[in-house]
């Protein structure tokens, strides 16, 4: 999934989620993995980044920066996840998206 402003799960669901930079990116220019950051927070401003975020599913696909989302508390949310994006021209991409909880049924 593209990440856009927000997006909702249920807390056992788990996907990757991405942020695009194709429109930004100049010809040849790469998003370098080592420096680029994802990170996650809770709705108490704490920081939540190993509770809703495999750091270990970090990866660039192209113009994509993904991360896969895990878990997650209805409690907690929403969750802000902030992906930072460094490229090999030295651009800095920054994006902001809500993950909402919501148990179903």
């Amino acid at each position: 999934m593209v990440a856009r402003a927000a997006f909702e799960k249920q807390s056992w669901e788990t996907w990757i989620v991405a942020m695009d930079v194709s429109d930004d990116l100049e010809t040849g220019e790469t998003i370098i993995l080592a420096t680029s950051t994802i990170s996650a927070k809770d709705n108490n401003g704490d920081d939540a980044t190993d509770d809703v975020l495999d750091q270990g599913g970090k990866a660039v696909s192209g113009s994509l920066l993904q991360i896969r989302v895990v878990a997650g508390s209805a409690a907690l949310q929403p969750y802000w996840i902030r992906f930072r994006a460094l490229t090999s021209n030295d651009n800095k991409y920054e994006l902001d998206v809500k993950m909402v909880i919501r148990e179903k049924g």
